[in-house]
């Protein structure tokens, strides 16, 4: 278990997207993609961008060849690029892929990727909701730092790992769903997430960084979010986090008890819907058996 301790780590953890004027809106077409391509062993790999696309399409394949990759810095500082759509054939999205493209407003990222870039989203700060897909293995470092508008994440069944700096400075995310897959949340993984206040996090996460959850900066470094509260298992190393860094916690069975908690206490929270669907169920179930009792009593 790692101990909060917070000298320079915090000097790095955000830094300043410089900013630019959106121009006149144009859509990819046949005759303007929008995009450039390059192709090698018959597959066919986006490396980067023409003009000031605003629209963008991406299809499966180009020149008879499977589009399989988006390649490192392929949409950097795209600014005017607000919405695009990537096909079933890609594979992996590049390190800093769409770094700053402040524009964009959401994405969804098919289950064919099971490879993300560094900072492949970073900075992208009109993104309001992302789509993760199910056999993404890993969240990479700082994959959607400075995302100012993202308001909820939920983290795929498969992700064991959610990597240094990934949400940080996500100034808007009040709802996180953690999978009993993931193992570890790296330093500042949720760091200046000054909309949430509490996060379930399960047993199955046995490593949790330096400031990954419940801090914020201050003039002289990092402190504690004020009344954040960490919700888990008595037995787990979320408790031991939660002693160490003097944050509050509350005992959680599973997610749906979290959730229960988190409702109690006037949160909206997401779950995974498995959970929802079970959680239905039961409280279904209560209100059967309570209909019957009233039944039996009016007899």
């Amino acid at each position: 278990m790692k101990k909060a301790v917070m000298p320079i780590l915090i000097t790095f953890a955000l830094f300043n997207i410089h900013m630019k004027e959106p121009s006149i809106e144009t859509s990819a077409n046949e005759n303007n993609p929008g995009y450039v391509y390059t192709i090698i062993d018959n597959e066919a790999t986006v490396t980067g961008f023409e003009g000031e696309p605003v629209y963008i399409e991406i299809p499966e394949t180009i020149e008879g060849c499977r589009i399989t990759e988006i390649r490192d810095n392929a949409f950097y500082e795209c600014g005017t690029l607000r919405h695009i759509t990537l096909p079933d054939t890609i594979e992996k999205i590049g390190h800093h892929a769409f770094y700053a493209c402040f524009s964009l407003e959401s994405i969804s990222i098919p289950d064919s990727v099971t490879e993300l870039g560094m900072g492949c989203f970073c900075g992208c700060e009109s993104l309001t909701s992302a789509d993760l897909p199910d056999n993404i293995a890993r969240l990479p470092e700082s994959c959607f730092r400075s995302c100012t508008s993202l308001k909820s994440i939920e983290i795929p069944q498969n992700t064991a790992e959610i990597g240094d700096f990934c949400f940080s400075g996500c100034t808007s995310l009040s709802s996180v769903s953690i999978s009993d897959s993931v193992t570890t949340l790296g330093d500042c993984s949720f760091y200046m997430c000054s909309s949430l206040d509490s996060m379930y996090i399960p047993p199955s996460v046995t490593d949790l960084g330096v400031c990954s959850v419940g801090y914020t900066p201050t003039d002289s470094g990092a402190s504690q979010v004020e009344n954040f509260t960490i919700l888990g298992k008595k037995k787990s190393n979320a408790k031991i986090y939660a002693d160490e860094n003097a944050l509050t916690f509350e005992n959680a069975d599973d997610s749906v008890h979290a959730f229960a908690i988190q409702r109690i206490n006037g949160q909206r929270v997401s779950v995974p819907s498995a959970f929802l669907l079970i959680g239905g169920i039961f409280f279904l179930l209560l209100a059967v058996l309570s209909l019957r009792k009233k039944l039996r009593r009016n007899k």
